[in-house]
């Protein structure tokens, strides 16, 4: 018994549609970056010196999470921080990440507060608190990075404040602009 001739060709079209699928998309999906190497999965450029950064990857603070055409930096972090001294942010313990997110891509990048979430290790995930942020912006004389974009080959430095008990153990920054995570320090 022979297959039809129509099946063939389906099975031919779905392997050649898979193929493009995974030869135009950066990362791929499942963690399929970290065996397989597509031309665009490369995107960011790695620092002096440095190992260069694969999408998909952790990185640790100070060294480029590449997330496609964007990539973060995280410059430096504070826990514990209270940022009612200048009469403008709210109550609470705040963990604060200075952070630079780099566009090199074609198309303006507009982040939304959903796309940083800071993670613990028991697994509680911490939103970034809007008025927490404003008001370390606006003190550090900083842009908000939600309310602006970041132009194609722009650079963009700000800080994101998260509410997070004074006991909290180890932090992950989870980035939703492409498959990525920045370990923070203790």
């Amino acid at each position: 018994m022979r297959a039809p001739s129509w099946l063939i060709a389906l099975l031919i079209l779905v392997i050649v549609g898979i193929g493009i699928y995974g030869y135009f998309t950066t990362p791929l999906p499942f963690g399929l970056s970290a065996v397989i190497r597509t031309p665009g999965g490369s995107a960011g450029s790695a620092p002096p010196g440095g190992p260069p950064v694969q999408a998909g990857n952790r990185t640790a603070v100070g060294q480029p999470l590449v997330l496609g055409a964007a990539s973060v930096v995280i410059q430096t972090t504070a826990r514990n921080q209270d940022v009612t001294a200048s009469n403008r942010g709210p109550a609470g313990s705040f963990t604060i990440v200075q952070l630079e997110l780099q566009n090199g891509g074609t198309e303006p990048l507009t982040p939304r507060a959903d796309n940083f979430r800071l993670v613990d290790d028991r697994g509680r995930r911490y939103a970034i608190d809007l008025e927490a942020t404003r008001a370390v912006n606006a003190t550090a004389r900083h842009r908000v990075l939600f309310d602006a974009t970041v132009p194609p080959g722009g650079r963009f430095a700000t800080l994101l404040a998260f509410e997070t008990p004074a006991d909290v153990g180890a932090l992950t920054l989870r980035v939703a602009l492409g498959y990525g995570e920045v370990e923070l320090p203790r």
